[in-house]
């Protein structure tokens, strides 16, 4: 259920949405319980954009009213999608445990319709299956380029690039990369 949930959440999240509407989101959609086996994919795809549509999402908005989520279309094919692709490996932790290296996890999650290195080295890290894999986001970048250690990256193709410059920041810092990616989001959040 947790890779599911993270999956679905991290889906949801990005491009400009917020944690906290992404969580709302989440929570709508995994109350219809998309991964059940009653759903056939045109049924789910119409009804996740039915939930998406509804203005039902937190937080509330300086007058009082719920949010919208800002993708329905979108965002309700791509989890359709990739619960399909998810039923079709036999499920996420299975196809996980079959794979020996946080890079070969993040290989294998890459595969899910949706998912780019972003997205499943932050399932992969949200799950615990991972603490060597970077988040190549928009406040890791920052962190990076404020501690000159990056200069104007180009992903996806630097991906690798940025995420190798990154691990031995932490290395030299002493500090789990994992849990220092961590502490940059809730920094570079609050600004």
């Amino acid at each position: 259920m947790l890779f599911r949930s993270e999956l679905i959440f991290c889906l949801l999240g990005g491009h400009g949405v917020t944690y906290e509407l992404a969580l709302s989101a989440m929570e709508a959609v995994s109350a219809l319980e998309p991964f059940d086996e009653r759903w056939t994919p045109g049924r789910l795809r119409r009804a996740l954009h039915r939930e998406l549509t509804k203005p039902q999402f937190g937080p509330r908005r300086p007058d009082g009213s719920m949010r919208r989520y800002r993708f329905p279309t979108r965002k309700a094919r791509l989890i359709t999608d990739a619960v399909f692709w998810v039923r079709s490996q036999g499920g996420i932790r299975a196809g996980l445990a079959t794979c020996e290296t946080e890079a070969h996890r993040r290989s294998w999650l890459c595969g899910c319709p949706g998912v780019g290195m972003k997205t499943s080295s932050w399932i992969l890290r949200n799950c615990g299956w991972a603490r060597r894999l970077a988040i190549i986001d928009v406040h890791l970048l920052r962190a990076l380029d404020e501690a000159q250690l990056v200069y104007d990256p180009r992903l996806p193709r630097d991906y690798e690039l940025v995420e190798q410059v990154y691990l031995d920041w932490a290395d030299r810092l002493g500090a789990c990369p994992a849990a220092l990616d961590l502490f940059l989001w809730e920094v570079q959040r609050s600004r």
